[in-house]
């Protein structure tokens, strides 16, 4: 995804990846749009009760929309909604690294030379 001069423009397969997380009619055209979608698709998530887990798709698709500095979080972070799969809340950076780091098991080994 890309914002040049106000408008925002997706690749095909982005697109496909945006409607099929937030069922959008159009493809948004500017960061307004697609924020005003994401909201769109969580409240349908929330509605319908999305797969028995409503709460963790609405949770994905407002986790994408713009930061409040401009910054893009589109795709989604997968490694955050694992967290939020796992745990039921949105992880902090420090919550998220502890998840991280306990999901990969250490073996203690070592190579030997």
């Amino acid at each position: 995804m890309m914002v040049f001069c106000g408008a925002l423009s997706m690749t095909p397969d982005e697109w496909a990846d945006f409607q099929r997380i937030t069922h959008a009619p159009w493809t948004p055209r500017t960061p307004e749009e697609f924020d005003a979608m994401c909201d769109l698709g969580a409240a349908r998530h929330k509605a319908e009760n999305t797969d028995g887990k409503g709460w963790l798709h609405a949770m994905g698709c407002s986790s994408m929309k713009f930061g409040p500095h401009g910054e893009m979080n589109f795709p989604a972070d997968a490694r955050r909604l694992a967290y939020v799969k796992a745990h039921g809340t949105w992880p902090s950076d420090e919550e998220l690294r502890e998840f991280e780091n306990a999901a990969s098991p250490r073996t203690g080994l070592k190579i030997v030379e």
